[in-house]
């Protein structure tokens, strides 16, 4: 009997040591106990006084610097929606905009009133325009611009996917299809200026991300166009060099 006590005993505590060795207690360290020496500065009115006065030594020239660029930089903004209208179409500006019966030549005159160095950079603001908006941010093929092998790539490209006859557009999605279309012009003196639409679009979105074998199909061919027009004899490569992706 004592034998068999003495027997059960010592099975108990080859239990404990067994769970003491399965434990998940983390090894020791002054790092993961968060014992290691550290510098604990004070903020005293003196040490803040002179670390305001190094910073403001160091950064007041930057700053003038650049206000003195800054004023010496030439902007000019010119606002045309409304003006390009005509009174007869004021309260119907989408139908003026849709329709092909009516000149939509718009001649504007402003004044530059200081001299501007070449390059002279020319941009297009567009206001109340949703382009952050989900449906419209993913509705594109990347796939499809990449190469011709996936032409009918078009399931991320609702609602402008395919044509009434289930032909793919290519490019398709929103993105391409409100492709900006006003052209500009510009003369002074009645000379006209050369605006130069090349090395626009990084070199890398030209190489990787549009194919030399893509060109357009099927694009702005539905009864409701959204923005310019492509040519079908110039591959998407080359069209990235002139006109920047939205």
């Amino acid at each position: 009997m004592k034998g068999a006590t003495s027997v059960g005993g010592g099975g108990k505590d080859d239990s404990s040591a067994a769970v003491s060795t399965k434990s998940n207690k983390p090894k020791y360290s002054r790092f993961s106990q968060q014992e290691l020496s550290a510098w604990k500065p004070i903020l005293t009115p003196g040490w803040v006084i002179s670390s305001f006065i190094v910073i403001g030594v160091v950064f007041i020239p930057i700053g003038l610097a650049s206000l003195f660029a800054s004023e010496h930089l030439v902007e000019i903004v010119e606002r045309y929606d409304t003006d390009c209208i005509p009174l007869a179409y004021r309260n119907n500006s989408l139908h003026y905009i849709q329709t092909s019966e009516t000149n939509k030549t718009c001649t504007r005159t402003f004044n530059v009133p200081k001299h501007m160095k070449s390059p002279v950079f020319i941009y297009y603001e567009l206001d109340n325009y949703h382009q952050n908006h989900r449906r419209y941010v993913k509705s594109r093929s990347d796939a499809q611009l990449r190469g011709k092998a996936s032409e009918s790539a078009t399931d991320t490209c609702k609602p402008e996917a395919v044509t009434s006859n289930g032909q793919p557009i290519v490019p398709c999605g929103l993105v391409a299809w409100s492709l900006f279309n006003d052209t500009y012009r510009f003369s002074v003196k009645n000379e006209v200026l050369d605006v130069s639409k090349k090395n626009i679009a990084w070199k890398s979105d030209q190489e990787n991300k549009f194919g030399s074998d893509v060109y357009p199909k099927n694009f702005q061919s539905g009864s409701l166009i959204g923005g310019g027009k492509l040519n079908s004899s110039i591959p998407h490569c080359q069209r990235s060099e002139n006109y920047m992706e939205r």
